[in-house]
């Protein structure tokens, strides 16, 4: 995360979105709302089918919320804050959406060969679904950064969607 902010601080004139810009206030843009409500909508539905009933975690609530909030603003301050900033300065927009999301969900894999190591199974279908989900979320997060200028609006929807998945599905 700090090679990312000092990289952003370095070659700020390099960057589509400068740092003053790319930290500025988020921004309450249609993607952004649609994108928070409809994360709602799928953990309540998940806490529905999962267990019948309202239910969260027992991990202590600030501990997890601290803990989300700074990987949402880890890898969002890479890979769109500096990863998607600097390659759509040399490569087409949408070739560095679909760039920045690919390198967004290979950053997921180590935990599948980690897993393989430890307990000689690999899992297909979990690094599967987890490259799908990355990949996807990625080119959203990438298009909310687009559209808003500014990178926390891809971190407040990456906290989000943590948060709900782990606190209540």
């Amino acid at each position: 995360m700090l090679p990312a902010f000092l990289l952003t601080y370095r070659f700020d004139r390099s960057l589509t979105w400068g740092r003053k810009q790319l930290f500025s206030m988020p921004k309450a843009e249609p993607v952004f709302l649609a994108f928070l409500a409809l994360t709602t909508a799928y953990a309540l539905a998940a806490m529905a089918v999962n267990y019948g009933s309202w239910h969260m975690t027992r991990e202590p609530l600030l501990l997890l919320a601290i803990k989300l909030l700074l990987v949402g603003i880890g890898e969002e301050a890479v890979f769109r804050g500096w990863g998607y900033n600097l390659l759509r300065k040399v490569r087409s927009d949408k070739a560095a959406l679909i760039s920045s999301a690919f390198l967004f969900a290979a950053l997921h894999w180590p935990a599948y060969f980690i897993k393989l190591l430890l307990y000689g199974q690999f899992d297909w279908m979990g690094i599967l679904t987890q490259s799908i989900s990355a990949f996807t979320y990625g080119i959203l997060f990438s298009v909310m950064l687009r559209r808003s200028g500014t990178v926390w609006n891809p971190i407040l929807a990456h906290f989000y969607y943590d948060w709900m998945l782990e606190a209540f599905t």
